[in-house]
């Protein structure tokens, strides 16, 4: 279930955290022993509505957490890994400084990959250096999940630091499951100075094997507004056997040839 908070809270960079740190929470499996999580970062393809989400606190709510600091940083200990993420993203969205020891000691200890990212997202937001060389060090080590990698690049990037992006290139290029290359073209497409690495990826993903891989590049190339690309789009349409594909290629070559200020 996606989470993202209910009050504005003041400022562009907490706006931006914010998104991210909805990207990064996520579930606990029920029936594991010790809580095993999964992403649930926002998903959805470029153009499309995001799927509804709860706030942090109603997240913390259903298991019976109260907002309080006292119980917030109890629950930094909860066996169930969503309750600990949901827990440090609402202190974080509290701007509860104090706070931020219990947090980080927390991810010292931290099993869960996915929820280590979740902790240091938060603690990123709450000004630690640490916790952002954590991510960095999450986002390029290939025995973290390729999921809780992209979330890790995800902050990293929120913070202009081009440190995580050759690891979205790698999961995009190497990754066997077809839905996480997409998550990375989609992680790509965001990651800020890096359009034209991007661009090269999306048309080398163009003959990607999956044709759900095909179309994410064929979005990511119409959001950059790749107007180099056309070419390449025109020839992957002449081979795409997919009829889905192929209306996305189709509407993409038609907006990348009008001019700019048209597209």
């Amino acid at each position: 279930m996606k989470i993202l908070l209910t009050k504005r809270l003041a400022g562009i960079a907490r706006g931006c955290f914010l998104l991210l740190l909805v990207g990064a929470l996520l579930t606990a499996a029920s029936t594991a022993v010790s809580a095993q999580v999964a992403p649930l970062a926002p998903r959805w393809l470029a153009g499309t509505p995001p799927p509804p989400v709860e706030t942090f606190a109603d997240g913390l709510a259903r298991h019976h957490i109260d907002l309080t600091e006292t119980a917030l940083i109890a629950a930094l200990t909860d066996p169930d890994g969503e309750v600990r993420s949901l827990a440090a993203a609402q202190l974080a969205a509290m701007d509860d400084h104090p706070a931020l020891t219990a947090i980080l000691d927390r991810l010292d200890v931290e099993p869960d990959p996915q929820v280590q990212v979740n902790l240091a997202g938060a603690a990123t937001w709450l000004g630690s250096n640490r916790a952002l060389d954590r991510l960095q060090r999450l986002c390029q080590n290939l025995n973290v999940p390729s999921t809780a990698r992209l979330d890790a690049a995800r902050y990293v990037s929120n913070k202009e630091l081009l440190t995580c992006f050759s690891a979205v290139e790698q999961i995009e290029q190497s990754e066997q499951d077809a839905s996480i290359r997409v998550l990375a073209l989609e992680a790509a497409v965001n990651y800020p100075g890096q359009s034209e690495r991007t661009k090269a990826l999306a048309v080398s993903a163009l003959t990607d094997r999956d044709p759900t891989v095909r179309i994410a590049a064929i979005e990511a190339l119409r959001t950059l507004h790749a107007t180099g690309a056309v070419d390449a789009l025109s020839r992957a349409l002449q081979v795409e056997d997919d009829d889905t594909a192929r209306e996305h290629l189709r509407a993409a070559i038609r907006v990348l040839r009008l001019p700019k200020a048209e597209q």
